[in-house]
């Protein structure tokens, strides 16, 4: 991320009632990942889902979203709620068996 997103920060739709979690899963193995979409469909470009790695859901700004409706109480929750979202993201995409355990990235995609 840039410095210019350390002094101004952006609102985020991960805490947008329209971003919802699903898991995308492999039809051969079983296997998911956890990933997030706009159930209004606003990440979408053309035919492109615009889905996103869970990891990677802090980085979807609302960009002027007509349709952004805040999940938190006031101002000072927003923030906190991000502050430790952020914080309980995971670093990097995880694969998880369909019991729901997490697998060796390395044996991920085999």
């Amino acid at each position: 991320m840039s410095n210019t997103t350390a002094t101004n920060p952006l609102i985020k739709c991960v805490e947008c009632l329209h971003a919802k979690q699903y898991r995308e899963v492999q039809a051969k193995t079983g296997r998911f990942a956890l990933k997030v979409r706009c159930a209004k469909g606003h990440w979408q470009h053309g035919r492109n889902d615009g889905s996103c790695d869970l990891h990677r859901v802090m980085a979807r700004r609302t960009r002027q979203c007509k349709d952004y409706v805040s999940t938190s109480e006031d101002e000072s929750d927003r923030t906190q709620f991000l502050a430790d979202f952020g914080h309980a993201l995971p670093l990097e995409r995880v694969v998880y068996e369909s019991s729901g355990q997490a697998v060796d990235i390395t044996e991920a995609f085999r």
